[in-house]
C-alpha cells in the first residue's frame, strides 16, 4: 500500500473529481485522542493539543495500483451526540 501525501483540510465533503471515494468517520469520547490520531496519519508528526471540534480531511491513496480519494471526518463531542446527528 502506498500513500500519496496530498491531504487537505476542507469544508468540502465531496470530491470533484472521478475517484473512487473511501468514507471514514472517527468517533469517540472527549479526549480520547481522535484528532491526534487522524493528524498522525495525514502527516506522520504527532499533535501535541487536540481540536475539540473535529474536522474534515482528504487524502488520496493508492492500493494495489488504484487512486482512492479517503475522506476522513474526525466528529467532535461526546459519541451520542456524534450518532444522534448521524440519525437525524
Amino acid at each position: 500500500m502506498v500513500y500519496v501525501d496530498s491531504f487537505v483540510n476542507s469544508q468540502e465533503w465531496t470530491a470533484a473529481r472521478g475517484v473512487t471515494e473511501l468514507r471514514v468517520g472517527v468517533l469517540g469520547s472527549p479526549d480520547s485522542g481522535k484528532s491526534a490520531l487522524v493528524h498522525r496519519y495525514l502527516t506522520g508528526a504527532y499533535m501535541q493539543e487536540e481540536s475539540p471540534e473535529g474536522g474534515r480531511f482528504k487524502k488520496e491513496v493508492i492500493i494495489d495500483g488504484h487512486s482512492y480519494l479517503l475522506l476522513i471526518r474526525d466528529e467532535g463531542g461526546s459519541p451520542e451526540m456524534q450518532v444522534s446527528s448521524k440519525l437525524n
